[in-house]
């Protein structure tokens, strides 16, 4: 697992997007710079309790979180954290990922 989550800033306006878009929705700019963030802060937890087509599906808690810089996000939640925690986010493969901070 990799420290931080992957977002994406316009190289115009340096708007902060996540997933990478393929244009701004500020300023209608196309070139963006991969960028890190850190930690972000539960909103809202809701959990994944089937999903079609797979077997021995286990529920999964996804939040979705505000970055310290104002990006939204849905990620996966590694514990119990609710809204309000402030969690260290990371990522496994291109999936981004929270847990409480420690």
């Amino acid at each position: 697992m990799n420290a931080g989550v992957t977002i994406w800033r316009c190289a115009n306006c340096h708007a902060a997007l996540f997933p990478e878009p393929l244009l701004c929705p500020h300023c209608h700019g196309a070139a963006f710079e991969s960028d890190r963030v850190h930690e972000a802060v539960v909103e809202e937890v809701s959990v994944i309790r089937h999903m079609i087509g797979q077997d021995n599906w286990q529920p999964r808690r996804i939040a979705n979180v505000r970055t310290i810089g104002g990006t939204l996000m849905t990620v996966g939640l590694r514990d119990e954290s609710g809204p309000g925690s402030t969690i260290e986010l990371s990522e496994e493969g291109t999936a981004p990922f929270g847990r409480a901070k420690r």
